[in-house]
This record gives C-alpha cells, structure tokens and sequence, in this order.
C-alpha cells in the first residue's frame, strides 16, 4: 500500500514539473512574438476650410428675351441659332404695308397742306399790304390770317401723325437690344408674330453667371468677395472665383440661401446649362488630422479606426469620429490627438497589443 502511495505522489510531481515546462514554453513564445514592421503618421494640427461643396447652375450673366411689340406675318428673318449679333441689329421684318399706306396717305396730304399754306402766307403778306392802303376791309384780312392759322394747325397734326407712324413703323424690324448670341428662335419666315411671345432669346456670353446655394449654418458666413472653386467637368476645368451676392432669405423648402457667381468667358466656351461642382469657402478654422492612409472601416459600418503605436512599441486600436476632409488628410472630431503615432502602412497585419517595428 505504501509503495502505492509513494508511486502515485512521485506521478503526481512529474505532471506538475511537466505543466510548469508546458507553461513556460508558451511564455516564452509569446515574449518571442515578432515584431509587425510598420510605417506611422503623426496627428497634426493643420487649417481647414469652412466651405459647401454643391452643384450649381450656369446662366447668362445678360440675357435678352426679344418679344415683338406689333402682330402680323413675319415676313423676312435675318438671324439664325448661334449667330452673333449686334445690338440694334435686325433680326425680324414683320409686314409692315398698312403703315406703309398710312405714311403715304400722310405725305400726300402733308404735300398739299405745304402747298395751301405757301400760297396762304402769300396772301396774308399781301392783304396786309391792301389793308394798310385801306383797299380792303379788316374782316377780310382777318379772314385770311385765320385760315392761314388753321392750316398751319393742320400741317402741325400731320407731321405728329407722320412721327408716331415713323415710331410704329420701327417696331416692325424687330432689334436686337444688345451684342450675344442667339440661343433661341421661335418662328420661321411666313408665321405670325404676336400675343406677346418671344421671338429671339440673345445672350452675351462675355460672362456668365453660377448659380448655386449653401446651407442655413454657412449662409451666415459667406459674404461677398468669399473664395469660391468653380469644377466644369465637360471642359476639365476648375476656376477660382468670388462670391459676387448673397442672398438674404433662405428657401424654407430647403433651408439654404442663393449664391451667385461671376466668371469671365471670354473664349466663350462656358455654356449655359453645363453642369458644374461649387465650393464656396467661407472661412478656415484649425483641427487636429489624421492621414487617410491610415484610415479602416469595420465591415458592414459607417465606423473607422486606425492603430497608434504606444511608447511600449505596441499597436492600439482607436475608433474614430471624422469630419472634415482636405486633400489627403481628415479632420479627427474624437479619438484621436495631435501628436498621435497613427499607422499608415502594416495595419492589417495588426489587433491591439502587437508589437510593432516603425520603420522611416
């Protein structure tokens, strides 16, 4: 029994020498982990933007709507889509023979009234002379001063008519009102004109303006002369530009304010209704960054994190709150602060507690 006794304690320190030798073996193989080579970022306080970034829309800066002001059939068309006029240029003739007629019915009478009166005058001229001689009475010179009056009366009314039919004949050639380019002409040679319809839409495209809004808590801060980048995909091009108004009132439908502003073109290549990206920049103010490099999203989340290197040398996971974006580094709103080691290169290879290598 004794024997037994003593075999089964001498089994006993044999299993434990055994789990000490286990254990210790496992230690050491994780003391003797290997490090994770990695390359690390520092968090910095850097200047960002207070800007909007919104679609915006391209619009002539002057645009005439040209709408005849007399009815009737068009009867010549001088101008096409795309041609450049001129202001005072004729675009239009509407038939325009009736008034013709009444000018002519004008200048007939004026002729003979002309006529009336020369030989009137010529008369008074001599009556007054009989008068003074007592040849003739005063009532017959009184007479025809009289009706030399009423037609000097007379030839005054016509020549108001022949002027207000002149100025009715003009609006007949319908004119274009300033230098563009057609963009828009709505009838052809033999249609009727009228009832207050545009005709001819001429734009100057010297320049042009972008149209565009921002949100009730930038409103505020745009201000006129504000920097603004204006991207016109189509013509692979990004302008610096200025905020050149500001509305006062916001769209309660949308809860943002109108901005406008004003680009050059004098090339011409910047069209109306081209799409365009508008930041309008209102401000700067400083936040702590994080390179994007370093930036990694949970799976099936909104959620990013990174690794740091702690002074151990070991990584540690940080989840991130961001905001701000500009060029390639992200403003850090939580979990981060400046001076922070942040991996931008290894970090998949890492979970907290792995020890890490920095390498420059």
């Amino acid at each position: 029994m004794a024997d037994k006794i003593s075999g089964i304690k001498w089994l006993g320190l044999g299993l434990l020498v055994l789990t000490v030798a286990c254990g210790g073996s496992r230690q050491g193989a994780v003391e003797k982990q290997e490090a994770v080579p990695v390359s690390v970022v520092e968090v910095k306080t850097i200047t960002f933007d207070i800007s909007e970034e919104r679609a915006g829309e391209i619009v002539p800066v002057k645009r005439a709507i040209v709408v005849p002001t007399v009815g009737g059939v068009i009867t010549k068309v001088n101008a096409d889509i795309g041609d450049y006029v001129k202001a005072g240029q004729v675009l239009a003739v509407v038939d325009h023979r009736a008034v013709d007629q009444q000018l002519a019915s004008i200048e007939g009478a004026m002729g003979a009234v002309d006529a009336k009166l020369t030989l009137l005058t010529s008369d008074k001229a001599r009556f007054q002379r009989l008068y003074e001689q007592d040849a003739v009475s005063k009532h017959r010179l009184e007479s025809i001063q009289a009706e030399q009056k009423a037609t000097a009366e007379t030839k005054k009314q016509l020549e108001g008519q022949y002027r207000a039919l002149k100025a009715r004949l003009a609006d007949y050639f319908v004119k274009s009102p300033i230098n563009g380019q057609i963009s828009m002409r709505a009838l052809d040679a033999g249609s009727v004109a009228g009832g207050g319809n545009p005709l001819f839409v001429v734009d100057d495209l010297k320049r042009v303006k972008v149209v565009t809004s921002v949100g009730e808590k930038l409103l505020p801060m745009t201000k006129k002369g504000a920097s603004v980048l204006v991207s016109i995909p189509a013509l692979n091009r990004e302008l610096k530009a200025s905020v050149d108004a500001v509305s006062s009132s916001l769209d309660p439908a949308t809860r943002s304010g109108k901005v406008e502003i004003i680009l050059d073109n004098k090339e011409g290549r910047i069209r109306p209704g081209m799409f365009c990206k508008v930041k309008v920049i209102a401000g700067s103010d400083s936040a702590p960054a994080v390179d994007r490099d370093g930036l990694m999203r949970l799976p099936a989340t909104g959620v990013y994190y990174c690794f740091t290197v702690g002074k151990d040398r070991r990584a540690v996971k940080r989840v991130l709150k961001l905001g701000r974006i500009q060029g390639n580094s992200q403003e850090v709103l939580d979990g981060l602060i400046s001076g922070d080691r942040v991996v931008v290169r290894g970090q998949g290879l890492l979970k907290t507690g792995t020890p890490v290598l920095v390498q420059k």
